[in-house]
């Protein structure tokens, strides 16, 4: 029995990109080369075991789809040898394998004639399709009409129930609602553990929990295959150099690495996005994870260092330094200062620079990005009370948890009593 679902050796892909469609004809005619060469894959080499899930990551452009479509049989390879143990489920793009006029309910039975099932078999399936795409009596109208959600959620529907050997999804379910992703997710990791899976996904909390490998394409070539959470620290460190900015509409970053050791990575943050009164100023900021710099994402019960290096224009003894951690739809979720955990209060003195740090352990919260407030304030009463300095989101990370968080957050359980009555 072979041990491995995918094997590929030394696979390439190259395309023949002309300047204009005539130029494909006086090439035929006068046998002259009028094309240049783009190669989309460079010898991608790799192995998948039955059972394993495997997860492909990279930027726009880097092969990713390319890679995917040649595992699925949709492409040839130009060069490199395939072999593919297993019957393939593939998810590519949405309204592959359906007639755009057909019912959904019609399209179930043709997806199940095209997998080579019978009716009957199909409709065996038939309610458990209907109940997990959960799309209602949309189920009965042409798929033309549906939304890029509701294609999704049919699409992953009746590809799982027909149960695949492999399965391939390709961020086809990356324009579905949160929910349905979670849902999909979790029936993933639950009910086909068995089965041998590719995802390619831009959410890397969805990959750290799913995946037992990654592959980090770029520009055609595998940068890096192994551990997940290595793969995603090299993904943000090496390819996202603009993990510690925030964009706002520009090219302009609000903060900017101005050194690259442990002792002195501090991040510049743009002067010019800073609120209130600024005569007690932020220059810079440290985020440190577990006694190291940043790499791209925090898990629950992290050590978190953040430090802020500050300039004071007057002498005061009343000085306030907290943080707000928001969900990228705004929400604050969390947060705390100096004064209210531990009643302290920061003496400063005017013309002087101070670094200011706080440790606190990162709480298990959903999977997502999180964008980190910095503030400084000055005055305990709140009718003299002063924002010296906010800097608004300066700080973006990512939150990864193996776990499944209920909420925003767990809430431990410290005890657990049981009487019999």
């Amino acid at each position: 029995m072979c041990e491995y679902s995918i094997e590929l050796n030394n696979i390439s892909k190259k395309y023949k990109l002309y300047s204009k469609p005539s130029d494909r004809v006086k090439e035929a005619l006068l046998g002259k080369k009028t094309y240049r060469e783009f190669e989309a894959l460079k010898n991608i080499s790799l192995k998948v075991k039955k059972g394993e899930t495997l997860g492909i990551i990279g930027r726009n452009g880097s092969g990713k789809s390319t890679l995917l479509k040649i595992i699925s049989g949709v492409l040839t390879p130009s060069s490199g040898q395939k072999y593919v143990n297993g019957e393939v489920g593939a998810l590519l793009e949405l309204g592959t394998g359906f007639n755009m006029e057909y019912t959904g309910y019609e399209n179930i039975f043709l997806n199940g004639t095209m997998r080579g099932f019978t009716r009957e078999q199909t409709e065996e399936k038939l309610q458990q399709i209907i109940d997990f795409a959960d799309i209602g009596d949309f189920i009965h109208q042409p798929v033309k009409t549906y939304s890029s959600g509701m294609f999704a959620r049919l699409a992953f529907s009746v590809m799982v129930s027909f149960k695949p050997e492999i399965l391939i999804v390709d961020e086809a379910l990356s324009v579905g609602d949160v929910f349905f992703q979670q849902k999909c997710n979790k029936f993933m990791k639950d009910e086909m553990s068995g089965i041998t899976k590719i995802l390619v996904s831009h959410d890397l909390s969805s990959i750290a929990s799913m995946a037992d490998n990654v592959v980090v394409l770029e520009n055609g070539e595998i940068a890096f295959y192994g551990e997940p959470l290595k793969g995603i620290e090299y993904y943000t460190k090496t390819l996202h150099s603009e993990t510690f900015a925030i964009q706002h509409g520009t090219t302009e970053h609000h903060s900017q690495v101005v050194s690259g050791d442990l002792e002195n990575d501090w991040i510049k943050v743009n002067q010019e996005s800073l609120g209130g009164a600024k005569e007690i100023q932020i220059q810079a900021y440290k985020l440190i994870v577990d006694g190291e710099t940043y790499k791209g994402y925090i898990q629950p019960g992290s050590n978190i260092e953040l430090a802020v290096h500050i300039t004071s224009q007057k002498t005061s003894s009343e000085i306030i330094f907290g943080y707000l951690v928001n969900d990228k739809y705004g929400n604050a979720i969390f947060g705390e200062n100096t004064l209210s955990s531990k009643n302290k209060l920061i003496s400063v003195e005017k013309s002087k620079e101070y670094v200011l740090k706080i440790m606190f352990e990162w709480p298990e919260i959903q999977q997502n990005d999180y964008f980190i407030t910095l503030g400084i304030g000055e005055g305990i009463h709140e009718l003299h009370h002063t924002i010296q300095c906010w800097a608004h989101n300066v700080v973006q990370v990512k939150s990864i948890t193996m776990n499944t968080v209920h909420a925003l957050f767990n809430n431990k359980i410290d005890d657990l009593v049981v009487k019999v009555l």
